[in-house]
């Protein structure tokens, strides 16, 4: 008869835990559940927020450029200048939206000449989305305002990141002045470098054409071996 009580008391016990560890089980599956909704929902805004953000880049740019050519310059200064307020809100975003954004930013600077202010858009452009394909074009366009500014040093450092990519379309025309940059500060073996880079990556392209010719020149003047 204590054996039956026993038993029964043990068999209570354990269906009692069996219980508990069920309800446990719904816990953490609902936990889970919960978890899985709050990410789809945040995923679900952070989506529609950078949609947003690129309807906002596009309509800026939209503004900007629709029927220009027949502005006078001060129309054209007065739209550059909304374009650059309406951006800036914009610019510090990460993403599609900071990416767009500062290299809409970069394109108004360069085209008013500012190229320190440019430079530093498609350097933000870079750096808000490293892994982008457009990277090497805005350091191609970061290396083109450098030399606007006379620094050598900077349109040297960009034209090489530039041209590492070798997918870049512009690729070509990067290594040919990275060569010529190279080339007017002196620094022949780098020149030479990269003009052999590009002879060797496009031999038949025009710019191919244009380094093996500064190859020569450079071997001739006795600058290279």
């Amino acid at each position: 008869m204590a054996d039956k009580i026993e038993k029964e008391t043990l068999e209570a016990s354990l269906n009692e835990k069996l219980e508990k560890s069920k309800g446990m089980v719904f816990a953490v599956a609902a936990v889970v559940i919960v978890a899985i909704v709050a990410v789809a929902v945040v995923a679900t805004v952070k989506s529609k927020i950078t949609e947003k953000g690129i309807e906002q880049v596009d309509t800026i740019s939209y503004i900007l450029t629709n029927e220009s050519k027949d502005l006078s310059d001060s129309d054209i200064a007065a739209r550059q200048k909304k374009a650059l307020d309406d951006l800036s809100s914009l610019t510090s975003k990460g993403g599609v939206v900071g990416l767009r954004a500062n290299m809409l930013a970069a394109e108004i600077k360069y085209a008013q000449k500012n190229y320190s202010e440019a430079r530093d858009f498609w350097l933000k452009a870079v750096e808000v989305k490293k892994n982008a394909y457009t990277a090497p074009l805005c350091y191609y366009n970061a290396a083109a305002c450098s030399e606007n500014l006379k620094d050598t040093d900077g349109a040297i450092a960009y034209y090489k990141a530039a041209s590492e990519a070798e997918d870049f379309l512009l690729v070509d025309h990067a290594l040919f002045s990275l060569g010529r940059v190279n080339e007017s500060a002196k620094k022949y073996d780098d020149a030479k470098e990269a003009y052999n880079k590009l002879t060797s990556l496009h031999s038949s392209s025009k710019w191919a054409d244009l380094a093996k010719s500064r190859l020569i020149a450079l071997s001739i003047a006795g600058n290279i071996q």
